[in-house]
């Protein structure tokens, strides 16, 4: 058996088991109660470092509904790059490793094509700690999907996948929004307050995309105002939630990680449920 093991290091997510479930804890008293049973199919959630993203990450997925199969698709793929996969029997995190389902895994190979993902890259890692509290018991797939309109295809074959096989998926797709100001050589708006109030309207514009699964007006707001690292990460987790019948999405959370600490460059993430 392979065991993907971990890359990234422990400013990322704790190392411990009972550091992430303190962690996980502390995040959801800090959070509103959800008004109603945990329903989602699909979700959108950021991936930066637990201090920053970690609280609204968790809310997407305790919105989930039970799942035999946890996918995670990440991203930081540029257009036309290809789908990757994670080659290996198991995923590490603190609190256990968790089961590859070789049958998704396979499936998704033949009839997309993915190459083996091998490097460090936090859009899915950062995940697996979450994903093991909340499924303990379920089986997972790691994806990454390119920028482009064929991330929707992974959608779509995730949602065939759970119909020929009567297996329940949930899928989360892993991408953060604007990154504003000089450290990401992006600063359009311009400084200060300016700047804040462009990059939050282009994570508005963006979110608002991402909710009435709007594939085209996705595409364009990740190109001109470099609004989505990711796009091809949510364009699969809302592609999957559409062809399961859902029409739009719930935005959850809508942050930036100025909101934890006030600096020149800042990234939005949002937590979005189907």
């Amino acid at each position: 058996m392979s065991l993907r093991p971990r890359f990234l290091p422990e400013g990322w997510y704790p190392d411990r088991a009972a550091d992430i479930r303190a962690e996980l804890t502390a995040f959801e008293a800090a959070q509103a109660s959800l008004d109603e049973a945990a329903w989602a199919c699909a979700a959108i959630a950021p991936h930066a470092g637990w201090y920053f993203s970690g609280r609204s990450a968790w809310l997407a997925w305790r919105s989930a509904a039970d799942a035999d199969i946890a996918v995670v698709v990440g991203g930081h793929l540029p257009r036309g790059a290809g789908f990757m996969r994670a080659p290996a029997d198991e995923l590490y995190t603190p609190l256990g490793s968790i089961r590859i389902d070789g049958e998704l895994d396979r499936y998704i190979g033949e009839r997309l094509g993915a190459s083996p993902d091998r490097a460090a890259d936090n859009t899915v890692e950062i995940q697996l700690p979450m994903l093991k509290a909340r499924f303990p018991k379920a089986a997972a797939a790691w994806f990454r999907a390119p920028n482009d309109e064929s991330a929707a295809k992974l959608g779509l074959a995730l949602a065939d996948y759970a119909h020929d096989s009567a297996q329940r998926l949930f899928v989360l797709g892993s991408t953060d929004l604007t990154h504003y100001g000089p450290n990401y050589g992006w600063s359009p708006g311009g400084a200060g307050r300016d700047g804040r109030a462009w990059a939050a309207a282009a994570d508005k514009a963006i979110v608002e995309a991402y909710a009435r699964l709007d594939t085209v007006a996705a595409l364009r707001l990740a190109e001109e105002r470099a609004a989505s690292c990711s796009v091809g990460a949510a364009i699969a987790a809302f592609s999957y939630a559409k062809a399961l019948g859902r029409q739009a999405g719930r935005v959850l959370d809508l942050c930036s990680s100025a909101d934890r600490q006030a600096r020149e460059s800042f990234v939005g993430y949002a937590t979005i449920a189907y």
